[in-house]
């Protein structure tokens, strides 16, 4: 049903583009209209120039006709009176019959036939010039100039008749063209008037099919306002929810960044605990090798009586370093273990299982160095008792305390290593859960600015259902 309400709505043409299709469709028409109107006229005045040449070009020969007896009317005289004078009439009236045939040779609308007529007069009228010129020259006598001007009237009047021929020719051709003209006119007329007609009844549709258009957008634009309000208070319901789920998230996000805060500041401290573990176990590092060179030194003192005291100050020197060594050890340890709590406080607030196992660490490497700083009394007697007594029970036994501070230190040192690996695996799981919690604070941002756009354009929704409906009043009273 949705698909072919939308159909509809994607066949049904808007109100404006109707009316402006209507109005260019108008405009067009009458631009036609206009064209043909002018297309006629053009015809028509051409169709009157037509006939107004041919007429004009019947009447110039009606003149060339009546201009021939000019010829033959100074040889009459001259018949009668005698008079010379007449001659330079008779020249003159020759030299103007050959100007005019020579601009009634070239009229346009004369057929083969007329010029075959004209050729006809132009002979006879030579021979009516020869004989006046015979005439003027003396050639014929005086006594016969009467007998030899009527045979020249006889060719003039011959003349004439072919021109006359001439002249009803022309005339036919006149009558044709006005026909033609006046049933081009007539059908030209006819056209037009069906064009208005057309014209009118295409209007006509036209009109019908807006006013229909009118109607039913007046009826979708009274049920659009009957659905209106209901949008508005749906839209105000969406609106008020989608505020609430910005404040929502907005209190989300602080609690996020304040664990992201927190997730930082356990890396940090994470590293502080890697990097005292690592020191721990340099130092007891370090505190191994002045067991070694305490070794070395009881190693020297079974061999070599005569060294005794220098390598007995060599070994209590060794024990006071290792002494340090074990203070140091024990600072870091404490300073680790501070961390590490400080690192659960601010992850939970409460200790978990690496402040336990760090704690635990503390208290095994402060229990080894007591012990080692008990051993290393006991060995500090044994070296001073090496000086008098059982000698070789005495190194024996410092050598075996030795070992004892060796093993001891040896423990602290794996001990540290350890905490050190622990804590760079702490950081390493500090590091990926702050990278997931910074996702998710992203994605989480991401969805609040989407929630404020939703009801930002459920706002301009709103207000634009509200002119909606205002404009659907205004239509539905306009119609």
């Amino acid at each position: 049903m949705e698909d072919s309400i939308e159909n509809r709505s994607v066949k049904q043409v808007s109100l404006m583009q109707m009316a402006k299709r209507n109005s260019v469709l108008s405009l067009l028409l009458f631009i036609t209209l206009i064209a043909i109107i002018f297309v006629a006229f053009q015809r028509d005045r051409d169709a009157m120039a037509t006939l107004e040449d041919v007429y004009r070009d019947q009447f110039n020969i009606e003149h060339f006709k009546a201009t021939l007896f000019d010829v033959i009317s100074p040889l009459n005289d001259f018949a009668l009176t005698a008079d010379e004078k007449n001659f330079q009439k008779l020249k003159d009236a020759i030299k103007h019959y050959e100007t005019t045939y020579a601009v009634i040779k070239t009229i346009p609308n004369l057929t083969a036939e007329h010029h075959k007529s004209l050729v006809k007069v132009h002979q006879l009228m030579s021979e009516v010039m020869n004989i006046a010129s015979d005439v003027a020259d003396q050639k014929i006598a005086v006594n016969q100039a009467g007998t030899v001007t009527i045979l020249a009237q006889n060719l003039v009047l011959g003349a004439q008749s072919r021109l006359e021929s001439i002249v009803q020719g022309l005339e036919e051709q006149l009558n044709r063209s006005s026909a033609a003209r006046q049933e081009k006119a007539t059908m030209q007329l006819y056209i037009l008037l069906a064009f208005i007609i057309f014209i009118v009844l295409l209007l006509e549709f036209l009109s019908r099919r807006l006013l229909k258009h009118a109607q039913q957008l007046s009826r979708a634009s009274s049920s659009v306002a009957t659905g209106i309000g209901d949008i508005l208070d749906a839209n105000k319901a969406q609106a008020s929810a989608s505020e609430q789920q910005t404040r929502f998230m907005e209190k989300v996000i602080k609690g996020l960044e304040l664990i992201a805060d927190s997730g930082s500041n356990i890396a940090t401290t994470a590293s502080g605990v890697e990097k005292a573990t690592s020191v721990s176990a340099s130092f007891a590092k370090g505190g191994l090798m002045e067991v070694e060179n305490i070794l070395a030194a009881v190693e020297a003192l079974k061999g070599d009586v005569n060294q005794d005291h220098s390598k007995i100050s060599m070994v209590n020197s060794k024990a006071d370093q290792l002494i340090g060594v074990l203070e140091q050890i024990c600072e870091v340890s404490d300073e680790a273990q501070l961390m590490a709590v400080n690192a659960s406080i601010e992850s939970s607030g409460t200790s978990g299982s690496v402040v336990d196992e760090m704690e635990r660490m503390a208290n095994q490497i402060r229990l080894n160095s007591d012990e080692i700083r008990a051993i290393v009394k006991e060995l500090r007697d044994g070296v001073a008792a090496s000086t008098s007594g059982d000698r070789a029970q005495h190194i024996e036994s410092i050598e075996e305390l030795s070992h004892r501070v060796s093993g001891l230190l040896s423990k602290i040192h794996n001990m540290s290593e350890k905490g050190s690996l622990s804590s760079g695996t702490v950081i390493q799981a500090t590091l990926r859960q702050n990278e997931r919690n910074q996702k998710i604070l992203q994605a989480l941002k991401h969805i609040s600015e989407l929630l404020q756009v939703s009801g930002s354009k459920l706002h301009a929704s709103n207000e634009a259902s509200a002119r909606l409906s205002k404009a659907s009043e205004s239509l539905q009273n306009m119609s």
